[in-house]
């Protein structure tokens, strides 16, 4: 397993190179969760757990269990969380999200994904089946995550993901059959020259009919960072504007 290292908030991540490289999905996947300093969360697909190591090293939460599949990853996972001293707060599981009993996960208010995008079959064959692993829905598809998060969270929890905007649809429909009411929305653009290349939802488990459409957020402006951006960067959560109307 070729494994390098990133900096990031203050924290050492290793992460797999054969696998998914830490990227501005898992980035803003993490700071679009709402501070809530004793939360219990779950990370559904944690890979090498950078999602919730931001999670934590921002002290959103108090802790998370972070479930990965993959026997490999979830080792780099504990490891990560060994290396920052966040053992104590972060348990790894590794585990299949369609199986997950909710006895061992107990008093989760916030499940959190930045789940496969691509169907199986869909797109090029990877170089390792840990990357195809990674990149399609071999091990659930976005339907089995929303399902689990439904399953863990208590009544009133958040479910946080990021995903494609071409499959807004699909999500929908599997937040929607799974009693996970989208709450907020944003569409993430690399500049105003381009269409969205991503979408962040936050829904609540048993929540009303009424959600927030965001302002788009810029990645860059220019040639430089957005100043969004560079906000997210230094506080690892987003700008007022993107929380409420």
């Amino acid at each position: 397993m070729p494994v390098r290292s990133t900096e990031i908030a203050g924290l050492t991540v290793k992460e797999d190179t054969d696998t998914l490289c830490i990227g501005t999905d898992s980035l803003l996947c993490a700071a679009y969760v709402r501070p809530s300093a004793k939360a219990h969360a779950v990370e559904l697909g944690a890979g090498c757990g950078v999602i919730s190591l931001l999670l934590l090293a921002h002290e959103k939460i108090q802790l998370v269990d972070a479930v990965e599949i993959q026997p490999a990853s979830a080792e780099l996972c504990r490891e990560n969380a060994a290396n920052n001293g966040l053992s104590d707060r972060m348990t790894v599981f590794c585990d299949d999200i369609r199986s997950l009993s909710p006895s061992n996960h107990v008093g989760i208010s916030i499940a959190i994904t930045n789940p496969p995008y691509m169907k199986t079959g869909h797109g090029k064959k990877c170089v390792s089946e840990a990357m195809e692993n990674a990149r399609h829905e071999s091990n659930g598809d976005i339907y089995d995550f929303c399902k689990c998060a439904a399953k863990l969270l208590k009544t009133g929890g958040s479910f946080y993901t990021v995903y494609r905007p071409d499959r807004l649809p699909a999500l929908t429909d599997a937040l929607l059959q799974n009693r996970l009411s989208p709450k907020r929305m944003t569409f993430v653009y690399a500049d105003d020259t381009h269409s969205p290349s991503s979408v962040l939802i936050e829904a609540r488990k048993d929540g009303g009919e009424s959600l927030y459409v965001t302002p788009p957020l810029m990645l860059r402006q220019g040639m430089s960072d957005s100043a969004e951006m560079l906000y997210i960067y230094e506080n690892g959560v987003f700008p007022k504007r993107f929380l409420t109307p």
